[in-house]
């Protein structure tokens, strides 16, 4: 088993190499999105918020070894042992940081920080040597290891460490120095700790180093108890150590259960035969691998288990960045498919929304315009009763006016004015008010959702800053009717209509001042006043005066609105036009990009978890892969799956797409779930990787269950769980687009299940494009334009063979030659023929479903009840017949 690391090193090494080139593939297309993606901000800073450079220095580091130990015996032990040599000393102690590395010819050398090679002799350097001499291990009186201690490097010609792996052996030194010695490695080495004891129990300093060391490398450890290794070569110890040597080999090896429970007591290993049941479950549904528990391990099994700790610890370390890497592209790919359903909806909504916008608010101008010329006779006498009853209330018109006998002094002209005004002040508040009440529905029912459409439609149309808007045109024509002041220097309100007209009027006036200079400003001569400039005025002038003052500006707001909205409208469609480009390089280009790498992270991903589904046999053919069964893979018995040898860049972007919608879609009894997949670059030596999607195995599909016979009963409830499964793609917003025969899978119990999602798709990404197979493609599917009615017609299609009981093309289809000769006669109506077994229910339920027209087509909440009665009633004859 030993000979086998370097396998596992060099698997992780590929893996390695593999996540780079995805990397770096993800980096271009962020780079490309940044360039070139015309999407929302928030959205675009999402997408480079992501650090995907954080994984790449990850990749980066080597996989080292690291060998701590109860002392330097125990870690020289160890180190023989899986050198198969007596390369340290075992009896020795105050060891420099120790590296093993591959060369060619053995050799030893003193560096700074592995970097730098000091210049110094050793004794090595000066007679072969097997084991290491202790002078060169050892650190000098003068040496401190946190003040560029040298470190021994070795170079071996040694096959676990030809695959770029380092072993290291930290010196023993005081748990307070343990961080600071150990810290200027950590980013630069993917550490496998080994922890060696070769004493019964640990001290209280071992107990404290392990506790250290935990907290600093958050890996699992593997402790490792050792006996002294008899297969070593004992030519390189004095007879003293050969002596102690042969006496502990005469020892049974007797301490691993005590140490196993003083492990298990200080929780520095867990117990196994609690927690694995529990961990293997969540292993099996969790996305990432759970890294390998702590353990303890003998001598005697380290074939076995240093293979496993091993191969763990790299699964885990490639396992946790492959998921996040999917994770990103997963992100990502979610944030392009949700973008492009908005950019759909606004491609369809905002002509309707400025269609919208112009309807009401020619209504509003009509409704103003109306009230202007019906409400003159209105306003006149609304004007005359209120000059009547200030004639006849002159004094309350004048009440809280100021009189000359109070201690003001004002001239009889400056008196004269102000009295004018007061009596112009009481009339225009009181008729104003009451226009404005007459008027008063037109807030409800224009200005809210007018406003509101008009200013989301307005939000992103820079180019109209500076230019009157078709908002501000609404709150002109609807201030007609209010006395709102919109701080607009066109604002326009009765009031001011009033307040003009009023003092054009007065110009007209034969003021009392005017034959003799001086009069006398008594409160007779001021109601006399008053009651004069009340006489003088004209109703009827008057709102006549407001009428058409009124109707002008409606006119003239009118007029800026519909300038407004054509300008607006005008660059709206220069936008859509642009977020049609941009919807298509999503749904052509950036999408399937980003699903293509999202694929490669994910099945590498499984690759890593379950390893390569091996082949039993095939099982089936089809247009796109091939089908087979294979032994169980993740837990997935029966287990098929289906392979897939993309010929080129398009295959593989509708392959990816179809992965992701398959795998994203949630677990449905009516869907034939996807489970995993796994990228086989081997395949055709490598030219042609082929893509494995594994998914659960059913017995047969819908064609082999026909030709096979199946009764009645069994085929309609066929039928009802396959409009179960067409509802629930539906309710994710997928349209199938491809349902048929051979995609309705049946179990053991001749239940269906919907599979191949090949051409399954979002509507929003949807571009028109023709899928499908002939027979069961809707009309509309060679327009371009169609949703997910396509999928009620295809069903329609599918319920006629299954009423019919067998797989013969109807007879109408299967006169011509070409699939365009029997897509030019669907489009003039041509169906399949009703059968002479066909029952009434189950003919009329197709013929709505094939209708010509997608909007006649019933919905699948429809069909699926009609469905239901027909198998319900057949099921109680049924049941009738056995009981009697």
């Amino acid at each position: 088993m030993m000979i086998d690391i370097p396998k596992e090193f060099k698997k992780y090494s590929k893996h390695c190499q593999s996540l780079k080139r995805i990397i770096q593939d993800t980096l271009n297309y962020f780079e490309e999105i940044h360039n070139s993606l015309r999407i929302h901000d928030e959205v675009k800073e999402e997408l480079l918020r992501i650090d995907i450079e954080q994984i790449g220095p990850k990749l980066e580091r080597i996989p080292t070894l690291f060998v701590f130990g109860q002392n330097c015996h125990s870690k020289a032990l160890f180190v023989n042992l899986l050198l198969g040599q007596n390369i340290l000393p075992l009896y020795s102690s105050k060891w420099r940081y120790v590296t093993f590395v591959y060369g060619v010819a053995k050799s030893i050398r003193l560096t700074l920080n592995h970097d730098i090679e000091i210049v110094e002799k050793l004794q090595a350097h000066e007679k072969s040597w097997i084991t290491i001499p202790e002078a060169d291990l050892q650190r000098g009186d003068n040496e401190s290891l946190l003040d560029h201690c040298p470190s021994l490097e070795i170079e071996l010609s040694h096959s676990i460490l030809k695959e770029n792996i380092n072993l290291m052996v930290p010196p023993d030194c005081s748990i307070d120095q343990l961080t600071e010695i150990l810290f200027k490695y950590m980013d630069k080495v993917l550490p496998i700790v080994v922890y060696t004891i070769s004493e019964d129990i640990l001290s209280d300093s071992n107990i404290q180093e392990i506790k250290k060391l935990k907290d600093i490398y958050k890996v699992p450890f593997l402790f490792i108890s050792l006996s002294t290794n008899e297969k070593l070569s004992t030519e390189s110890l004095t007879e003293s150590e050969q002596h102690l040597l042969e006496s502990e080999n005469q020892e049974e090896f007797s301490n691993l259960p005590n140490l196993r429970d003083q492990l298990l007591r200080l929780g520095f290993i867990d117990d196994m035969d609690n927690s694995k049941t529990e961990i293997m479950k969540s292993k099996k549904n969790s996305l990432c691998l759970e890294c390998s528990l702590d353990t303890l391990i003998s001598d005697k099994r380290l074939n076995e288990d240093f293979l496993k700790h091993i191969q763990n610890v790299l699964k885990y370390t490639i396992l946790k960045l492959a998921a996040i890497l999917s994770e990103i592209h997963n992100k990502c790919l979610r944030q392009f498919i949700l973008r492009a359903f908005d950019m759909a909806r606004e491609i369809q909504i905002t002509p309707k929304r400025i269609e919208y916008a112009q309807k009401i608010e020619l209504q509003l101008y009509d409704t103003l315009i109306k009230i202007a010329c019906e409400q003159q006779e209105e306003i006149t006498a609304i004007i005359q009763r209120k000059l009547l009853d200030m004639k006849s209330n002159v004094a309350e018109v004048l009440e809280g006016y100021n009189h000359p006998n109070n201690g003001h002094q004002r001239t009889s002209k400056t008196a004269t004015i102000e009295i004018q005004q007061l009596v112009l002040k009481r009339l225009n508040t009181s008729v104003a008010t009451q226009i404005v009440q007459s008027v008063g529905c037109l807030q409800e029912s224009f200005t809210g959702t007018l406003q509101r459409c008009l200013e989301s439609l307005e939000k992103n149309c820079h180019e109209l800053e500076g230019n009157v808007l078709a908002s501000d045109a609404v709150r002109q024509i609807v201030s007609a009717a209010y006395n709102v002041d919109l701080n607009s220097s066109s604002s326009f309100s009765i009031v001011h209509t009033l307040m003009d007209r009023f003092r054009t009027i007065l110009s007209s006036f034969v003021l009392p001042w005017s034959s003799s200079g001086h009069v006398q400003c008594n409160l007779q001569w001021q109601l006399q006043v008053a009651t004069n400039m009340i006489e003088k005025l004209s109703a009827s002038k008057l709102a006549k005066t407001i009428c058409v003052q009124f109707k002008e500006h409606i006119k003239s707001s009118h007029e800026s609105f519909v300038s407004a909205i054509r300008s607006l409208d005008h660059q709206l469609s220069d936008q859509l036009e642009h977020t049609e480009e941009q919807r298509i390089a999503i749904r052509k280009k950036h999408a399937p990009r980003f699903a293509r790498l999202a694929l490669e992270s994910t099945s590498l991903c499984d690759l890593i978890r379950y390893g390569m589904p091996k082949q039993i046999k095939e099982i089936g053919r089809g247009q796109y892969g091939v089908v087979s069964s294979c032994e169980p893979w993740a837990g997935i018995n029966p287990c098929a799956f289906k392979s897939v040898v993309p010929p080129d860049d398009r295959h593989w972007n509708d392959l990816a797409m179809e992965f992701f919608y398959t795998r994203t879609i949630p677990g449905h009894p009516r869907i034939v779930k996807l489970r995993g997949s796994v990228i086989d670059y081997t395949y055709g030596g490598g030219s042609s990787p082929a893509v494995l999607l594994i998914m659960e195995r059913m017995t047969r599909d819908l064609y082999c269950g026909l030709r096979s016979g199946l009764s009645w009963l069994a085929r309609l409830r066929i039928a009802i769980d396959v409009i179960e499964g067409i509802r629930y793609l539906h309710s994710q917003g997928l349209v199938h687009r491809d349902i048929k025969l051979k995609n309705v899978l049946l179990d053991t119990k001749d239940r269906a299940k919907l599979t191949d999602f090949g051409f399954c798709i979002p509507e929003a990404m949807m571009s028109g494009s023709i899928v499908g197979t002939p027979v069961h493609m809707a009309p509309e599917l060679l327009s371009g334009r169609y949703d997910s009615k396509v999928d009620v017609y295809a069903f329609g299609i599918l319920f006629w063979y299954i009423c019919a009981g067998q797989v013969k093309l109807p007879t109408h289809f299967d006169q011509f030659q070409n699939k365009e000769q029997l897509w030019n006669s669907v489009r003039r109506g041509i169906r399949p023929e009703c059968l002479p077994n066909f029952e009434v229910d189950c003919w009329n339920l197709m013929e709505q479903c094939w209708a010509a027209d997608p909007a006649d087509r019933p919905l699948l909440g429809y069909v699926q009840p009609q469905l239901e009665t027909i198998y319900n009633s057949l099921k109680n004859k049924s049941d009738n017949i056995i009981v009697k």
